[in-house]
């Protein structure tokens, strides 16, 4: 009888414990919702000038980012796409501070999209699609430190915008190239959603409200590019890219073609160079056409995982038809920035503008990055 009761013992003992262990098991979900609060600020020295301390008028702006990132907490689960599956939603607004410090009535607070929009993933391998506001897809510059990255891009010196509403894709077209396509609206939300400047001086009140909410007016601008090229996070990667479209309005609008090519090299999480260079004709509904021909280089590293320097190019030339003066416009950056901890940065900034962009044509800047949160 006492051989009986062991086993009768043994075998409660052992249901217990596993019915216990699927109950935790059932009860523990993975993590699928990411907040994330992220502080930028960036002044220093302009034009050269040790007695003008000022905010900086190149590259990140001041700003407080707050980002939220979800994934699809069944898929998760599930572990796998039937057809077509909706795999997360990322939503990032940023409040910006801009202006001098010099010029109070210059200074405003302006709420932008960052990035917003849900991805989706297919059975099919290698595609997915984007649908929101987002980084335009024309092609690949990666960055080693994507959180504190003070890089040049020759599209903004070109559309004068590098984000904007639309719909990207990517599929496979063979076992070692992959095809990146998007439209957009032709920078329909690049404005700031609000602006608020809080010392207009009675003349400026009478021209403009303190608060002042974007007007999406819509004029029929529209973007499309394309990729033909090696997937991401290969160590090499080429590209053929390629941009149509229609932007600006009144005398700056303009029809426009692009075709380039992008190449990227990569030695794990410590190198990076990239170069790209496109080029095309810009057609003017109410002047003179002409030919825009861009070139952008980056180069990245780091040094015993505590340092990163980078270096940065960006130009565009831009030919008129009808003279032969060439309008010259470019971003030189050099910056080293030393990494506190996963979520600290502090940068150091050397900065040249060249060819009449900014008010500021030089100077030296020093940045801070830093973050709560889980991203």
């Amino acid at each position: 009888m006492k051989y009986y009761a062991y086993i009768f013992t043994s075998i409660f003992c052992f249901l217990f414990t596993t019915t216990e262990a699927q109950s935790s098991l059932k009860r523990s979900k993975q993590t699928h919702r990411f907040h994330y609060l992220q502080a930028n600020i960036h002044l220093g020295y302009l034009d050269g000038n040790t007695e003008r301390f000022d905010l900086s008028s190149s590259g990140p702006k001041n700003r407080l980012v707050y980002q939220y990132f979800a994934k699809n907490q069944r898929l998760l689960q599930k572990g796998y796409i039937r057809n077509v599956a909706l795999t997360s939603f990322k939503s990032q607004v940023s409040l910006d501070f801009v202006g001098s410090l010099e010029d109070k009535t210059s200074l405003n607070y302006q709420l932008k999209l960052q990035n917003v929009g849900l991805s989706f993933g297919t059975k099919w391998d290698r595609t997915s699609f984007f649908i929101g506001y987002s980084n335009i897809k024309f092609g690949h510059n990666p960055k080693i430190d994507p959180v504190t990255s003070f890089i040049a891009n020759s599209l903004s010196l070109d559309l004068g915008f590098t984000q904007d509403l639309g719909i990207s894709f990517k599929t496979a077209i063979s076992n070692t190239l992959d095809f990146e396509g998007a439209i957009y609206t032709g920078g329909l939300l690049s404005a700031p959603l609000v602006t608020y400047a809080p010392y207009l001086t009675d003349e400026q009140k009478a021209n403009r409200d303190a608060v002042k909410f974007i007007d999406p007016n819509f004029n029929g601008s529209w973007l499309g590019t394309g990729r033909i090229g090696s997937p991401l996070f290969k160590s090499f990667e080429y590209g053929i890219i390629t941009m149509v479209g229609k932007t600006g309005e009144g005398i700056d609008e303009r029809y426009i073609t692009r075709l380039g090519a992008d190449v990227v090299k990569k030695i794990g999480e410590k190198f990076k160079f990239e170069t790209q260079v496109h080029g095309g004709p810009n057609f003017y509904q109410e002047r003179d056409n002409s030919t825009d021909l861009a070139l952008q280089n980056n180069l990245e590293f780091y040094i015993k995982s505590v340092f990163i320097i980078n270096t940065s190019n960006a130009v565009i030339f831009n030919l008129p038809n009808n003279a032969n003066e060439t309008n010259t416009k470019g971003n030189l950056v050099n910056s080293i920035s030393y990494v506190v901890s996963p979520h600290t940065r502090v940068r150091l900034n050397h900065f040249y503008n060249y060819g009449n962009m900014y008010d500021n044509n030089w100077g030296l800047t020093f940045q801070l990055v830093t973050g709560i949160g889980k991203r």
